[in-house]
């Protein structure tokens, strides 16, 4: 389902649900992890593991890329992750491309 990001709320951009797999790449070990919405600017990344907030590691989404990744927020056990670098930033676009549907 596709969310606008709502009035008051910190994050500008819209985002779009998703359920992929994932693995963190955190400190040379690999976690697997889910990725649960995605925006044109990061990523809401459930793992069951404490994370700093800053914290920079790398998320590779199964079948799309692979990202390098910082904690802007944590919930336990969600974060939510400013997308550094990666081959296409723009992941909502990933998720209309392989058939996901946007609604407004």
């Amino acid at each position: 389902m596709f969310k606008e990001a709502g009035e008051g709320q910190r994050r500008v951009d819209d985002r779009l649900d998703v359920l992929w797999d994932a693995v963190a790449i955190i400190d040379d070990v690999e976690y697997s992890c889910k990725v649960a919405n995605v925006s044109t600017a990061g990523v809401l990344m459930k793992l069951d593991k404490d994370l700093p907030h800053k914290h920079q590691f790398l998320l590779d989404v199964q079948e799309l890329n692979e990202y390098a990744v910082e904690v802007a927020w944590a919930n336990r056990p969600f974060y939510g992750l400013v997308l550094l670098v990666g081959g296409d930033l723009k992941l909502k676009d990933h998720a209309d491309r392989i058939g996901l549907t946007a609604k407004r």
